[in-house]
């Protein structure tokens, strides 16, 4: 508060002083140079704070970092949830293939950043009895060559009597 009270008293001490010069000078040509003189004065008076402010460019930086900081983070996070998305529903496609081959069989997607970025479908594997069919399938339709098809076969066990027991 004590800065802008000295400020103001500055610029009206300019102008009064400004105003008393220009009474005291004697002719037109001298008014004149005052009054000039005076109002050159006075703008540096006026301005004299600006000269006093500090820019500040690192903490400017710090936000730009911030901000770029935060805008790869979203990126990374929707990414991952546009991968998790595209697995699962491309795991339920195979579910929903199998059942009308008549298979029964769990499904677990893995992704891959195609040329653009986006996650594509890159792995399967398979929880469930081989199918020449279904493999086929997830070939062309999925896209996931064979080579990148994990079949997992569970052996099926069935539950028999034993004679006399």
């Amino acid at each position: 508060m004590a800065g802008v009270r000295q400020w103001l008293l500055g610029v009206v001490l300019t102008a009064f002083a400004g105003t008393l010069a220009r009474q005291l000078a004697v002719g037109a040509k001298g008014q004149a140079m005052v009054r000039l003189t005076a109002g050159l004065l006075l703008t540096l008076a006026i301005l004299r704070p600006i000269a006093s402010l500090r820019w500040e460019a690192p903490a400017e930086r710090g936000l730009l970092e911030r901000t770029e900081d935060q805008a790869s983070d979203y990126r990374k996070n929707q990414q991952e949830a546009l991968a998790a998305v595209i697995e699962e529903k491309t795991a339920a496609y195979i579910w929903d293939k199998a059942n009308e081959l008549g298979l029964s069989c769990e499904a677990h997607v893995t992704t891959a950043a195609g040329e653009s970025g986006i996650p594509l479908p890159d792995a399967v594997t398979i929880t469930g009895s081989y199918s020449p069919a279904l493999a086929a399938c997830i070939e062309k339709e999925v896209g996931i060559p064979a080579g990148k098809q994990n079949w997992l076969e569970v052996p099926t066990w069935t539950e028999t009597k034993e004679p006399g027991g």
